[in-house]
């Protein structure tokens, strides 16, 4: 039988130790999409769909086999909602889609980032970093979305160009 001392790094103690440190904390968003739906949305509304909802460089980088585009497209827009969810916003709230962009740089996985008037709301969340993964089979797509958030007032340093998002 394990003990609570076998696994001294999930102690409450320490826990609370390192938050009152201003370690920071974790904050998960994750989202599940229809992929049907995203195929039917482009079916219906077509370009004016795409360019409302995804960046020139997301919508290459989905190219390819209709079936698998599609999936793409439908875990890039998950990806969009869980960063909205770590964002913090609210039901009243909102920002435009492509604020929130999947980027692939080759040969690397795929990572976010941030336009204004995301980057504000990053820095009013006190979020430096997250880690993106995505996926999809069948009919559904899934991302969830992993950022770090600090304790202490945010000290981010984010100019309005999107290479220095906390998220890229």
């Amino acid at each position: 039988m394990l003990r609570a001392t076998d696994f001294p790094h999930f102690s409450v103690r320490r826990r609370r130790s390192a938050q009152q440190h201003g370690a920071g904390t974790m904050v998960v968003g994750t989202d599940l999409v229809w992929i049907p739906e995203v195929a039917n949305s482009v079916s219906r509304f077509g370009q004016r769909y795409l360019n409302k909802l995804f960046s020139v460089a997301e919508l290459r980088d989905c190219e390819g086999i209709p079936e698998r585009r599609y999936a793409s497209l439908a875990a890039r827009f998950a990806a969009k909602e869980a960063v909205m969810k770590i964002l913090g916003l609210h039901a009243d709230q909102a920002i435009p889609w492509r604020a929130i962009e999947v980027i692939r740089p080759r040969g690397t996985s795929p990572s976010i980032r941030l336009h204004e008037p995301a980057i504000a709301l990053a820095k009013q969340a006190g979020i430096h970093h997250c880690a993106l993964s995505m996926s999809h089979d069948h009919e559904y797509a899934t991302a969830t979305v992993i950022a770090t958030r600090s304790l202490k007032k945010p000290t981010l340093r984010c100019s309005k160009t999107s290479p220095s998002s906390p998220f890229h």
